[in-house]
């Protein structure tokens, strides 16, 4: 099953910017099966934010491009679709109440056509975000890869790769202390590039406060981390050789569920819960 990214990019903006913005995600906009992936709102307008979340409406809908795909004039059609369905909805009265954001890793250059969804006036308003008008809804394309590196932009540049992969690991290395929540996503998101850099370095996980099940270290010496320790040796093995309980202990309920789907953990807490009931129940031979 391919990793979610969605979830982290959710999790990280709640937990860095929970106090300033309600994120509001997998949003319903009608009967049909349309969900928009993000709705920011900013708890109160005057407050300051930091770049680029200065440039977020007071509400904001955002769609997120994963990491290995390019921004292209579809998602520009469905951010305008999705936001006059949300605006309408809202009843947020005049169309520049409503904000848009598209956020990839890159941009196609025809992202904008003006046979098709086309955002006027567009100009850049720093590293990384272009500025604009789409159909009367204020808009920003917001290039992640090209984002300047900071704690500040920490919760948008964990989601995306490319040549700025490596920085953001070795910015997260030299700054592993103030930074720790977001070493054991490293491994969730970026475990080859985290490998190389310690390689590089001559360091240890352990040297940065990680501490690794040599299941999780190897599976780190891998392209795509875990996801290819899985292919490789087959996800029947994998789960024979080390058993299902070690793995919700060892990488945690919330990364099985990203990794194996929800079907099958919940299954393997059936089976676990059951198990522990049968040996409860088990009579004691004296």
């Amino acid at each position: 099953m391919a990793l979610q990214w969605h979830p982290y990019l959710v999790q990280f903006l709640r937990e860095d910017y929970g106090d300033r913005l309600i994120i509001e995600e997998e949003v319903q906009l009608g009967d049909m099966p349309l969900r928009a992936d993000l709705v920011i709102i900013r708890r109160d307008p005057h407050v300051e934010l930091p770049f680029p979340f200065e440039y977020l409406g007071a509400v904001t809908l955002a769609e997120y491009c994963g990491p290995d795909e390019a921004a292209q004039q579809d998602d520009l059609v469905r951010l305008e679709i999705y936001g006059l369905l949300y605006h309408r909805r809202e009843a947020l009265g005049p169309r520049r109440n409503l904000t848009l954001w598209l956020m990839a890793s890159r941009f196609a250059r025809n992202v904008s056509r003006p046979d098709g969804a086309h955002v006027s006036d567009l100009r850049s308003v720093g590293r990384g975000v272009r500025a604009g008008m789409l159909d009367g809804f204020p808009t920003r394309l917001v290039n992640l890869d090209g984002l300047p590196l900071s704690g500040a932009t920490l919760p948008l540049k964990m989601v995306t790769k490319g040549r700025g992969e490596a920085p953001l690991v070795e910015f997260l290395i030299e700054h592993h202390t103030e930074q720790r929540r977001y070493l054991p996503h490293v491994l969730d998101l970026h475990h080859a590039k985290l490998m190389e850099v310690l390689r590089m370095r001559r360091m240890r996980p352990q040297d940065i406060g990680l501490e690794l099940d040599p299941l999780i270290e190897l599976a780190a010496m891998f392209q795509d981390g875990e996801q290819a320790l899985i292919r490789k040796f087959g996800e029947d093995r994998i789960l024979k050789q080390i058993g299902e309980d070690r793995i919700l202990e060892q990488i945690g309920e919330e990364r099985a569920l990203r990794h194996f789907g929800a079907d099958r953990v919940r299954e393997w807490l059936r089976e676990s819960e059951s198990a522990k009931v049968a040996k409860r129940r088990k009579p004691v031979v004296a």
